[in-house]
């Protein structure tokens, strides 16, 4: 985003509110001792709802053009605008005006109130654009922009086998290995990596997702399917390795997260898809793929992509408003062109709420190809493969986990700022694993922990530095983790009934002192640090669980869910003892 001074800090966690009643009673009078409570013992399992070894015998091929868009690829989809309708406009008058302006709605993104409208071969964009915005009933008309990849298609050039984890140099680079000694990752943490799709039976990418969607087909199903024929590989799959490819499984390359079972997730939205002979993604469908994500309860998006236009995309920033405000944080790409983004803004990465990421090189330089300017927040590894300066007998690229449909397993490397943006987006899923909540601390966090490059501070180069992994990891900030305990749930009040225990990183729970009977086992992470349940935490029960005394229940299993923007706040309450 255009830069701004980092969020600073909170000084320590919030402490959660007691809620405990007093009454009144004769001075000197000897109150008689409470009859303890018998308590029990409840264990299962929480879930969200929607060691580095090289391998033998597998082809590492290196990227070396980056994926620019030709000159005369278009900037928008021919005949499309995006209509938002100002509220309490009803389906009639809407299509009214469509037909008074010559066009028909094809979609409507509901959380958004947007409309895809397609226009009649004798109505023009910018006509069309205009005669929206003359009406009343309407709040903004945009054209539907097309979005393009900020990688490399690969060379055809073979270089020899075992890659793996001693060829990723861009990990040590940030310090990660200390920082997985903090954590690393978590399957309550759910990562949206909006693209071009995934290789599910990729050999490293098995086993590291929750349910996607695919946008450009209207499905549910996101398998990768060949965007660029002159470039068939993944760039998707390759984010999401980066991420979370499967780790410590004897198995390829390594992620900033450790994906696998018990592991952070990656949730895969296709958005691209070949429109006239180039790989591409329109604007409705990007949107419409955020909007998605914070509702299917990711607590990071990742878009290596961007778009040029002449001013911000309104439908673009208020689908990144309502991530953000539902505690998402967004991480995009700068672009590779090698431009000033104060002269030519590319979005999403020049949007409010979103931070930019540029590339260095393996010797902590700008990546000759990162674009720069004030939409820079931070910087972290793109690579350059035209150069082997740790002389290890390969590209400076970052190495990751790609392939095709026909040939799903394969390790590439790249370059791009599409590769530094998972970096970010997988050191912020490590932190929301810490218990980190909030865009803003979690953003606040990556700035003020970075290695600082360039000019003292802040520059439009680096931002304020390349990411360093350990330092984040320890940095003091808010830990609010996933929690779990027993209670029931009367209106907007919720009564505690045991103590209340953090989950683990791979979802496992024990609540010790839990008052015996019949009650609901609820799992909660205060996303916002309020201490109440509302919109923007993930939140979920299971009713009905039998705690006897003296004894432990056994297998229970909770779903957490994004609770949404439309929920009423829900009060906790319970006695001191119980809330420890």
């Amino acid at each position: 985003m255009r830069h701004q001074s980092p969020p600073t800090l909170l000084a320590a966690l919030l402490a959660v509110l007691i809620t405990t009643a007093c009454g009144g009673g004769t001075t000197g009078a000897v109150a008689p001792t409470p009859t303890p409570q018998p308590t029990g013992s409840v264990s299962g399992t929480v879930g969200v709802s929607v060691d580095r070894q090289r391998v033998q015998g597998i082809q590492v091929r290196v990227s070396r053009a980056l994926r620019v868009p030709p000159m005369s690829a278009p900037r928008s989809v021919p005949g499309e605008v995006l209509v938002k309708f100002r509220a309490g406009v009803s389906p009639e008058q809407a299509l009214e005006i469509n037909r008074r302006v010559g066009g028909v709605e094809r979609k409507r993104i509901p959380r958004g109130n947007l409309a895809v409208v397609r226009l009649s071969d004798q109505t023009s964009v910018d006509a069309a654009i205009a005669a929206y915005r003359r009406s009343p009933l309407v709040e903004y008309a945009e054209p539907n922009l097309y979005a393009y990849l900020d990688a490399a298609p690969p060379a055809r050039n073979l270089v020899p086998n075992d890659p793996g984890y001693g060829l990723q140099w861009h990990y040590p680079n940030v310090n990660l290995p200390s920082a997985w000694d903090i954590s690393t990752g978590s399957s309550l943490v759910v990562v949206a990596v909006i693209d071009d799709g995934f290789l599910f039976s990729h050999a490293d990418l098995i086993g590291v997702t929750v349910q996607g969607r695919d946008f450009v087909n209207d499905d549910s199903d996101p398998n990768y399917e060949v965007c660029d024929p002159a470039a068939p590989e993944s760039h998707g799959s390759h984010v999401s390795g980066t991420i979370a490819a499967a780790t410590n499984n004897g198995v390829g390359v390594s992620g900033v997260n450790w994906g696998g079972a018990g592991r952070t997730k990656i949730m895969p939205l296709r958005v691209f898809g070949n429109y006239g002979g180039v790989c591409t993604a329109t604007l409705d469908d990007i949107v419409e793929a955020i909007y998605y994500a914070a509702d299917h309860s990711a607590r990071v998006i990742n878009m290596s992509l961007g778009l040029s236009a002449p001013s911000p995309p309104q439908s673009l920033q208020d689908a990144v408003n309502y991530a953000v405000g539902t505690g998402v944080i967004v991480v995009a790409s700068a672009g590779n062109s090698n431009q000033d983004l104060d002269a030519s803004p590319r979005y999403p990465v020049c949007l409010n709420n979103v931070v930019g990421v540029a590339a260095t090189d393996i010797s902590n330089g700008k990546a000759y190809y990162s674009n720069f300017g004030s939409c820079v927040d931070i910087s972290a590894p793109g690579g350059d493969v035209t150069t082997d300066l740790n002389g290890d007998g390969y590209a400076d690229g970052v190495l990751s986990t790609t392939g095709t449909p026909t040939n799903p397993t394969q390790y590439i490397f790249f370059q791009g700022t599409s590769m530094a943006a998972p970096h970010v987006a997988g050191l912020a899923a490590l932190l929301v694993a810490k218990g980190v909540t909030g865009p803003s601390t979690i953003q606040s966090v990556l700035q003020s922990t970075a290695t600082d490059l360039g000019a003292s501070g802040y520059d439009f180069i680096f931002g304020w530095g390349k990411i360093n992994a350990a330092a984040a990891m320890g940095a003091p900030a808010p830990i609010n983790p996933v929690r779990a305990f027993t209670g029931d749930l009367s209106g907007s009040i919720l009564t505690v009934r045991s103590n209340m225990v953090a989950v683990g990183s791979d979802g496992t729970f024990i609540i010790t002192s839990a008052q015996s009977g019949v009650w609901t086992v609820f799992a909660w992470q205060d996303a916002n640090a309020n201490n109440l349940i509302d919109a923007g935490d993930l939140f979920g029960s299971t009713a009905g669980v039998t705690i006897n005394p003296g004894a432990t229940t056994t297998g229970v299993s909770v779903l957490i869910t994004e609770r949404p923007m439309s929920s009423s706040p829900i009060t906790l309450a319970g006695s001191a003892s119980a809330r420890r």
